[in-house]
């Protein structure tokens, strides 16, 4: 057997309804010559009782997970990895055939990038929506982003998620691997902090479907947090290395991007003074209808705040959906 191109790691933990679906979609790739690591962190539903049938190819590879959390797992599995370049996969998404082949092509004209990056379809149940772009060009395009930042904060959501998503070692040598201490947002704390020091190259070629509403991932549980963990990171840098690659606006704009979502969470949690304070970095334009909405819904009692997620689910999200 040759050595494989390319490593994937599906971090695991009770997804016995997903997972067969995430693992059949990985070994339906036009490119087969990969390793699979599954870094299981307990799961207690049958998940592991799904991928035994795996377990007779060469290819694959279970870790039980020692530390705690879904950035350490992801951890564990980097460090296991017997290639230089790693996919991520969580058990509740899946892959287009195409995945693999995207990504590595992206490699070979773009090696410089920290980060190789596709376009993904948000999945709501059995209703898909139209992933928002700007600032980048519609599929077939392929390149090196202009400004991560300024792209994510204009339409307020990132353009790629963790299922779409392929990282050579040496970035994780760079930058440093996921941060095992956070509780929300480790995965874009992880793409802006390869977007501050390395290119990164990404395809508006859809190539994977994220699975926002799925066992264990949506909840109206909200857990409070004073500063999303990018904009911590940012306060503890020199001022030139947090600007070497790109523009301080761009930077400002997409913090304030991110400081809007802790307010949104923090509201739900019923965390008045950590939403003032995440609001009182908003200040550009861009944001304002959005801050003063907030505003306005802090005025209402909590116990109709708290239901607010699920409205919106009910609501806002179906008519998205529809429209798109």
């Amino acid at each position: 057997m040759t050595s494989p191109r390319i490593t994937i790691i599906v971090p695991l933990y009770n997804k016995v309804n997903e997972v067969e679906r995430a693992i059949d979609s990985i070994f339906a790739q036009t490119i087969q010559d990969f390793e699979l690591i599954i870094v299981d962190g307990g799961s207690t539903d049958g998940s592991l009782d799904v991928i035994k049938r795996y377990e007779a190819d060469p290819r694959y590879h279970l870790i039980h997970q020692i530390s705690k959390g879904l950035p350490a797992g992801r951890n564990e599995g980097i460090a296991a990895a017997g290639t230089d370049i790693i996919a991520f996969l969580d058990a509740d998404d899946e892959w287009l055939p195409i995945f693999l082949e995207t990504v590595l092509s992206l490699r070979e004209k773009f090696p410089e990038a920290g980060i190789y990056a596709t376009a993904y379809i948000p999945v709501f149940g059995s209703r898909i929506q139209k992933l928002r772009l700007a600032e980048i060009p519609e599929a077939p395009w392929s390149g090196l982003l202009t400004s991560y930042f300024r792209s994510t904060a204009l339409a307020k959501t990132p353009p790629f998620a963790p299922c779409c998503v392929a990282i050579p070692k040496t970035t994780f040598q760079k930058i440093g691997y996921f941060n095992p201490s956070s509780r929300i947002g480790e995965d874009t704390e992880m793409w802006a902090k390869i977007a501050l020091k390395l290119p990164v190259a990404y395809t508006s070629k859809t190539c994977a479907k994220y699975n926002w509403i799925s066992d264990n991932k949506m909840t109206d549980t909200f857990t409070p947090i004073n500063h999303h963990p990018f904009f911590t990171y940012v306060e503890k840098l020199e001022k030139n290395e947090l600007y070497d690659c790109n523009k301080p606006e761009d930077i400002r704009l997409y913090l304030e991007y991110e400081e809007l979502n802790m307010a949104y969470i923090n509201l739900m949690a019923g965390k008045k003074d950590y939403f003032k304070e995440n609001l009182g970095y908003v200040q550009s334009e861009t944001f304002q209808n959005q801050k003063k909405l907030l505003i306005n819904l802090s005025h209402l009692p909590y116990k109709i705040i708290k239901n607010i997620p699920k409205i919106k689910r009910l609501t806002l999200d179906n008519i998205r959906c529809f429209v798109s």
